[in-house]
Parts: C-alpha cells; sequence; structure tokens
C-alpha cells in the first residue's frame, strides 16, 4: 500500500507563502521605518524651530527689561547722589540756622542787621539801631545766652537813622558750651575746644 502524505506537500507551498509574506511585508517596513524617522526628524526639527523663535523672543522681551532696569540704576543712582547732597547741605546748614535763630531770639527792638557773616564759628554783625541802648542790649543778650563768646563791640557811629555799629563774636554750639548761669561773665571765661 501506498501511502499518500497530503499534509506534507502543503506544507513548503505554506512555507513558501509566508516567505514571499516575509518579504513583501519585509520591504514595505523598510519603507515604513525611513518614512517614520523622517517624519520624526522633521518633527524634531519643527519643534527645535519653534523653541529658538520661542528662545529668540524672550532674548528680545529680556533685552528689554534689562534696558529698563539698567534706566532704573541709573536713575536710583542719581537719586541717591541728590539725597546725598541734601543730607550734605542739611548737616552744613544746621549751623548756620541755629546762629541765625540765636541772633534773632538775642536781637532786642528798635534794631536791624544790615549783614552778617560766619566763617569757622567767627561772627561779624554789622547793622543800625535807633538808640545806643540797643546797641548795649544786643551785646549784654549775646553775652547773656551762653551761645556766643568772645563778644566784642567794634566801631559804633552816630548816624542820620539813629546808630551804626559792628560786633564780632564767637560761636559755641549748644554741645560745646551749656547755658551760662546768671551773673556769670562768658566773655572773661577762657573758649572751650
Amino acid at each position: 500500500m501506498i501511502k499518500i502524505n497530503l499534509l506534507a506537500e502543503r506544507k513548503p507551498t505554506k512555507a513558501k507563502t509566508q516567505r514571499q509574506l516575509k518579504f513583501e511585508f519585509g520591504g514595505n517596513q523598510n519603507l515604513m521605518l525611513a518614512a517614520g524617522w523622517s517624519w520624526a526628524r522633521m518633527s524634531e526639527l519643527t519643534r527645535k524651530h519653534q523653541e529658538l523663535a520661542k528662545a529668540e523672543e524672550d532674548l528680545k522681551r529680556l533685552e528689554e527689561v534689562r534696558k529698563k532696569a539698567e534706566a532704573f540704576k541709573k536713575q536710583k543712582e542719581l537719586l541717591e547722589r541728590k539725597i546725598n547732597l541734601i543730607t550734605d547741605l542739611k548737616k552744613k546748614q544746621a549751623v548756620p540756622v541755629h546762629i541765625l535763630d540765636q541772633v534773632s531770639r538775642n536781637l532786642p527792638d528798635f534794631m536791624w542787621l544790615e549783614s552778617m557773616t560766619a566763617a569757622s564759628n567767627a561772627i561779624t554783625i554789622s547793622g543800625k539801631a535807633t538808640t545806643y541802648n540797643a546797641v548795649s542790649n544786643l551785646y549784654d543778650n549775646l553775652r547773656a545766652s551762653g551761645q556766643f563768646s568772645d563778644v566784642v563791640l567794634g566801631k559804633t557811629a552816630e548816624i542820620q537813622e539813629g546808630v551804626s555799629f559792628s560786633l564780632t563774636c564767637k560761636y559755641a554750639p549748644p554741645s560745646a558750651a551749656g547755658p551760662a548761669p546768671a551773673g556769670t561773665d562768658t566773655a572773661a571765661q577762657p573758649p572751650q575746644s
């Protein structure tokens, strides 16, 4: 008896078909892989271009912010210089303002000042008064105030309006000299340093 194996004959056909399918499918797979790789690269390139455009936009925005920051920094430095100048002027102004205040407090009635100069706490005052008594009162008031030392009455002359006078003294700041006790002659005391 002869046996025919029909199944065996069909196996090579199937195997051949599978190989053909694999080969055909393998060719499409390579093409698909190339297309996929190309698409991925294009997507990555597009994404990089978008990131670059965004980075350039951020750079422009930050450049504007940097310029504004520099302008504010310059303005701040200018304001700080102005504040320092004003502070220095206020410090320098304190003594002359205090001197003027003290002289005006000690100025008797019927007297007016024509000029007053102060250099290194040495003060020269010149003015006019209606009477000699007013000049004498200014002299006494300055000595008794405790704010002035070495009060010296200068040239005094009679004029049409009354009396012209000049006077020199030294200003002693309140921290350097306290008010003089009543009845004490501050002109006789040595100047404090």
